[in-house]
């Protein structure tokens, strides 16, 4: 005689992969000082202090400590001491290195936090990145840009538009060069450096609908 088994009564077989922790890799963007780390040593290239990460991130030297060994860990940073300074930078042979920093550039990079910093400020008509950042980001040939070329047309407050210039230098870990032009010379285009800046790449930032 055939028993007939009640499959609501037999036991569970959980796959053995279920069990297993995710990667330490996943998720990389999972907090704000996660970001602000990745921006910064992604974005630069270069090596910082975890105190000038953590003045990047707007937090204290004990959290970004413990953000920086957890991204170590995962093998996203590498680390060297001077005396009792503890130096991070990208880990550049990670097999994720170079599409890891294309995302952090894309997502998080100049024209999010230039678009954050400048969301704010009264008197920004436009602004856009120009120069070798620029050019480089579509595609013209040439070296990696040392320093980023920050474009405003208006008539910001200058003192605010300094702020926040130097907020942006900070949290991207380069230097931020701003040139301030007014809507009446821009709209002209007469003379040549205005002229070259039309004619040259330029992205435009985007200064409002930011989430």
């Amino acid at each position: 005689m055939l028993s007939v088994i009640d499959p609501s009564r037999m036991p569970l077989l959980e796959d053995p992969g279920m069990r297993q922790p995710p990667p330490p890799v996943f998720p990389i963007f999972r907090s704000r000082i996660t970001c602000a780390v990745l921006t910064c040593t992604y974005v630069s290239d270069q090596e910082h202090s975890v105190s000038d990460l953590a003045a990047a991130a707007d937090t204290d030297t004990g959290t970004m400590a413990r953000e920086v060994a957890r991204l170590e860990a995962a093998g996203i940073l590498v680390s060297r001491h001077v005396g009792r300074t503890k130096l991070v930078r990208p880990n550049q042979d990670a097999p994720f290195y170079r599409p890891l920093r294309d995302l952090v550039t894309v997502t998080l990079g100049p024209l999010q936090v230039l678009a954050e910093e400048l969301a704010e400020l009264d008197g920004v008509e436009k602004a856009a990145i120009f120069g070798s950042w620029a050019a480089r980001v579509q595609g013209e040939p040439g070296p990696a840009p040392v320093d980023i070329d920050l474009l405003v047309v208006g008539r910001p407050d200058r003192d605010d538009l300094h702020d926040a210039s130097a907020r942006a230098r900070s949290r991207l870990g380069r230097e931020v060069n701003t040139v301030v032009i007014t809507p009446a010379r821009w709209t002209a285009n007469e003379d040549g450096f205005v002229r070259e800046l039309h004619d040259r790449p330029r992205i435009e930032i985007p200064l409002k609908g930011l989430p």
